[in-house]
């Protein structure tokens, strides 16, 4: 009996250690360009129409392979599926070492998969090995994806300085993804394919026709806009407002740090009051600090830190939803895929490009932020519809969504309420 609790235990640890280099890992290998794009256009030789295409492929590249990636976890088991996106993080990294125009998209896309696998079964590992605790470890796994982010933006200039040269900045980043790769490697004998049971929890239908995937899906896209507009364009905004380049640099990087503690406590804080204080906070704190900074620009560094509170914050609450309505780990992953697939492409991309095409036919930010601001309003609506006491399955057209404690697998006994934990 000891010894069954004891190989118990040594589980847990192994899978809290890979899910915390997994995070960790998620961020890194795209957040580390952007701050020596200049020095890699110049050695490249890149034009800016293939410096923006560079830019935006890891944002597509997370939405393509986010759709291919439950499969993947049913084919391969979760945890090779994860190793095999590690193998793709790793090669990408090392091939954009080549110095030249094809390694760098080619790598970028090999890397932005691998990303894309980690992604989509985070919340599954999250479900399937802490399916008591989906909160706190989303707290603590969008914590560490945070600070990855925040740590890699903050280091690329200083680790270009040490190795002198833009390649050996970015390439660095493949030592954290080689241990995380390690720390799943004997997790492989727990990867099996998903049984292919009878009853909802193990039906493979599309969620395409339930409302509440929808609803979370939607939520995701409107954090995904905001995140990646202002993760694209704030440096831009504040320097149009007055700031020197070194300033709005620094402030992103603040934006970035105080992501890490709202990623971190929004999703905790949900268990103790539900989920809609936290949304609706979530959406007026974020419209606030956009409007901020066209009503009172000397304060940026206010509203920068209050907005990437939001961020930090949104993306948890995002993860949440998907934990918290899907009723297993096959559905969390196949939810996850369907809402990161269609979330990054609708907002990843379109948000960062429509709000520039609106600076360049105004000529100023005022339509672009208030635009920004009023995305605010139905995100708070889907938030709001995200987080009732609902889940998610495959169906046929017709079929009602199930509360979620009516959803445990056949056979297993009914489970008690939750509230306040799902009671929103």
């Amino acid at each position: 009996m000891s010894d069954h609790r004891s190989g118990n235990r040594a589980s847990t640890v192994a899978t809290t250690v890979g899910l915390s280099l997994l995070a960790l890992n998620l961020r890194p290998a795209i957040g580390s360009v952007s701050p020596v794009l200049d020095d890699l256009q110049q050695s490249l030789a890149l034009s800016d129409s293939a410096i923006s295409l560079l830019t935006t492929l890891p944002v597509l590249c997370l939405g393509i392979f986010a759709a291919v990636s439950p499969a993947l976890s049913r084919r391969m088991g979760t945890p090779g599926a994860l190793v095999l996106g590690f193998v793709l993080l790793i090669a990408g990294i090392l091939i954009r070492l080549d110095h030249s125009v094809w390694a760098m998209f080619v790598g970028t896309a090999l890397a932005g998969a691998g990303l894309a696998i980690g992604n989509v079964l985070m919340p599954a590992v999250i479900k399937s090995a802490f399916p008591d605790r989906v909160r706190l470890f989303t707290g603590i796994g969008t914590g560490i994806l945070s600070a990855g982010a925040a740590l890699s933006a903050g280091f690329a200039v200083p680790l270009r300085d040490a190795t002198d040269s833009w390649s050996g900045s970015l390439a660095l980043w493949a030592v954290p993804a080689a241990v995380g790769l390690v720390a799943w490697l004997p997790l492989l004998k727990n990867s099996k394919p998903a049984p292919a049971a009878a009853g909802p929890a193990a039906d493979q239908g599309s969620l395409l026709g339930d409302a509440m995937a929808w609803q979370v899906t939607g939520y995701l896209a409107l954090r995904a806009l905001v995140y990646f507009t202002a993760l694209g364009w704030l440096p831009t905004i504040l320097a149009d407002l007055g700031y020197s380049n070194s300033s709005s640099g620094a402030l992103l990087s603040v934006a970035m740090l105080v992501s890490v503690p709202g990623a971190l406590f929004a999703p905790i804080l949900v268990g103790r009051k539900g989920t809609s204080p936290m949304v609706v906070a979530i959406a007026v704190a974020g419209a606030v600090s956009l409007l901020g900074l066209l009503w009172a620009p000397a304060a940026a560094a206010l509203w920068v830190a209050v907005l990437g509170v939001t961020l930090g914050a949104g993306h948890a609450m995002a993860l949440t939803f998907i934990g918290m309505r899907s009723p297993n780990p096959q559905t969390a992953a196949q939810l996850s895929g369907m809402v990161q697939t269609i979330g990054y492409l609708a907002g990843g991309i379109a948000g960062p490009l429509l709000l520039g095409l609106l600076h360049g036919a105004t000529g100023g930010w005022t339509v672009s932020l208030v635009l920004l601001a009023a995305f605010t309003l139905p995100e708070l609506v889907l938030g709001l519809r995200s987080g009732r006491n609902r889940a998610v399955r495959p169906r046929r057209r017709g079929e009602s969504a199930v509360p979620v404690t009516a959803a445990a697998p056949a056979g297993a006994p009914a489970a008690a309420p939750k509230a306040p934990a799902l009671r929103d």
